[in-house]
């Protein structure tokens, strides 16, 4: 498992594209103004992590592009490989169809919790392999972000499944 820094920063850019497009496939399917206008804003901060992905990868010394982490036993790497397969976003390529295959909010709602546990392990797990000088900090950042997430939509679920 030859996994690199710059390979770890591309799977992160794409999983928040995919977050992005899913959101904005869920303002677009979303009648209620409040709850459409909610996923717009989630989208906008899928697009500062893509950036954010972007110059973490484009900050890489040239070496670290083609450089394997350090990993002796491929334990990271593989849990790295593993999390971004089963990456609820990677899994599924085409977000407008996974929205259309949710019910309603409710499903919606829970494909982004999904979406968002799933970005708080692969970060977690890339981290780890990120070095301190290649931006290990900004990860933590994400990984609070995420966090975030998951419970401001936990709060809009409970909110809303109490209707």
């Amino acid at each position: 498992m030859n996994f690199n820094a710059r390979e770890i920063f591309d799977i992160g850019v794409q999983i928040e594209v995919n977050g992005k497009a899913f959101y904005e496939a869920a303002a677009k399917k979303t009648a209620e103004t409040a709850l459409r206008e909610f996923f717009l804003e989630l989208a906008a901060w899928e697009n500062t992590h893509i950036k954010l992905f972007g110059e973490l990868r484009d900050a890489l010394p040239k070496g670290a592009g083609s450089l394997p982490v350090f990993d002796p036993n491929d334990e990271a790497a593989l849990y790295l490989q593993a999390t971004a397969d089963s990456h609820v976003f990677v899994r599924n390529k085409d977000m407008v169809a996974l929205v259309a295959g949710c019910k309603g909010p409710l499903d919606i709602l829970d494909v982004a919790m999904t979406f968002e546990k799933d970005s708080v392990v692969y970060y977690t797990t890339m981290k780890k392999v990120v070095a301190k000088n290649l931006g290990q900090d900004k990860v933590d950042r994400l990984i609070d972000e995420e966090i975030k997430h998951i419970s401001l939509l936990s709060q809009r679920r409970a909110k809303l499944a109490s209707r």
